[in-house]
């Protein structure tokens, strides 16, 4: 027995309740209607009251989240007077709650056999009701009939959500003409009343999806060329998620009507075989088997109408899928050249960095060479400010001319010694430095950084 574990099926005991009971207890051939509003009054009634020949009982829920205005025990008294099965629970387990996309199967026609002929038959219909101008939500009507074929104990009971509701005013409808209680009667007014009431919005709302559907159709083509961020988010005409949506729409929506096109299929053939068993060939039975019938065809046609939808939804998904691939590939290839041409910059600053040391390095060779020259000309200097200028004279006093002393080769020699000297200083301390560097590669590096290097 499925259970409704997220709200309440049924109230307290001491909640108000709303039970509308029609009845010939007392007028035979009238139905007299009566209203409890407690519990207890209604479980006393049903113990104390001998069973009519027709009892109609309408039980109510304010809103789909709100529990049946009738408690669980109050039902429980109702159930063993006319001992029905576990099937009334069944019933009701979907009631206190919006209709389930993972209950979408259930609800089909149920017949259980009893005693003396009589027969327990039991369905739930799920359906749209418009809300406002362009929103729909699903209501459900659950349906038992206590058939008795002796017209001793028939029994009905609809459970509604919302007050008021068009089963509700067919049933006083119903109850106020009393044009006749018999049972092939009372059998093709309510049930005839119960489809009319539930599946006459089913076009208008199948037509929604559908006006939905070819208006993510004609503008998928758009939809996939816009700025990927924007297809995304949700709000704009066409996108993922309005497409989604009406997909998340279209797959209950069949399962929902087969539940019913179940529902109608087992109740024609039951209505055939009362037929059979009827001695007039004009009655309700017969009649109610020409109305399913009817109701059938318009539901197949609905659920055709359906598949095609869905297909449809599923093209549209796949295109948008490609386009979307597409683009998402033309952004990774924007990305690719960008990065391509963010390495081919690297590799021009490398090139500038590469450059850049080759100026230093010939730089530094030019520095070498201004050091030589620099120490060749420092001992001169150092040998001439010794010497002064007594190795020349310019003039004598006798003659002009410019001579220059015969010691003049010591200041030569001197000169050339000390700059061999300087220079090979140099060049030794300089080769010396330039192995050192290159036998301690890692001189200037932290000792726990070196061992871990050589580690």
């Amino acid at each position: 027995m499925a259970t409704n574990l997220t709200y309440p099926t049924f109230c307290l005991p001491d909640d108000p309740a709303n039970i509308s009971i029609y009845q010939n207890v007392d007028t035979p051939d009238k139905l007299n209607a009566t209203v409890f509003n407690d519990n207890g009054f209604f479980q006393e009634h049903i113990s104390t009251t001998p069973l009519p020949t027709l009892r109609i009982i309408s039980i109510h829920s304010k809103s789909s989240i709100k529990p049946l205005q009738i408690s669980k025990d109050a039902l429980q008294v109702l159930k063993d007077t006319y001992k029905i099965g576990d099937e009334l629970w069944d019933l009701t387990s979907t009631f206190g709650d919006k209709p389930m996309t993972a209950g979408v199967g259930e609800g089909a026609m149920k017949v259980q056999s009893g005693e003396n002929g009589i027969q327990d038959i039991s369905y739930r219909l799920t359906f749209p009701t418009p809300v406002g101008v362009e929103d729909w939500t699903m209501r459900q009507m659950g349906v038992l009939h206590h058939h008795d074929p002796n017209d001793l104990q028939n029994l009905w009971i609809f459970f509604h959500v919302g007050r008021s509701t068009p089963m509700q005013k067919k049933i006083e409808q119903y109850a106020s003409l009393s044009q006749g209680l018999r049972s092939d009667y009372t059998w093709l007014t309510l049930h005839s009343s119960v489809f009319s009431c539930c599946l006459h919005n089913w076009r208008s709302y199948i037509n929604r999806l559908g006006y939905d559907v070819d208006r993510h159709s004609d503008s998928s083509l758009g939809f996939i060329l816009r700025n990927i961020d924007h297809v995304l988010t949700a709000g704009g005409d066409s996108n993922l998620t309005a497409i989604h949506n009406t997909r998340d729409l279209l797959l209950p929506t069949s399962y929902r009507l087969r539940v019913i096109l179940e529902t109608l299929t087992k109740l024609g053939h039951l209505s055939s075989v009362l037929d059979s068993q009827y001695n007039s060939a004009d009655n309700g039975f017969q009649k109610l088997v020409t109305c399913v019938a009817y109701h059938k065809a318009r539901l197949e046609g609905f659920v055709v109408g359906v598949e095609v939808l869905k297909e449809k939804v599923k093209d549209i998904l796949n295109m948008t899928t490609l386009g979307l691939d597409f683009r998402m590939t033309n952004q990774m290839l924007d990305l690719n050249n960008r990065m391509v041409e963010l390495n081919n910059r690297m590799l021009g600053a490398n090139q500038q960095l590469l450059e850049l040391g080759t100026k230093s390095f010939d730089d530094n060779a030019t520095v070498k060479v201004v050091t030589i020259l620099t120490l060749i000309y420092l001992p001169a200097s150092l040998v001439s400010s010794i010497f002064g200028m007594n190795l020349f004279k310019f003039d004598d006093g006798a003659t002009e001319e410019f001579r220059i002393s015969k010691q003049f080769w010591i200041y030569v020699v001197a000169t050339i010694i000390l700059a061999v000297i300087t220079v090979s200083v140099y060049l030794w301390t300089h080769k010396e430095q330039v192995r050192s560097r290159h036998s301690h590669p890692m001189k200037g590096i932290p000792q726990g950084s070196e061992e871990d290097a050589e580690t």
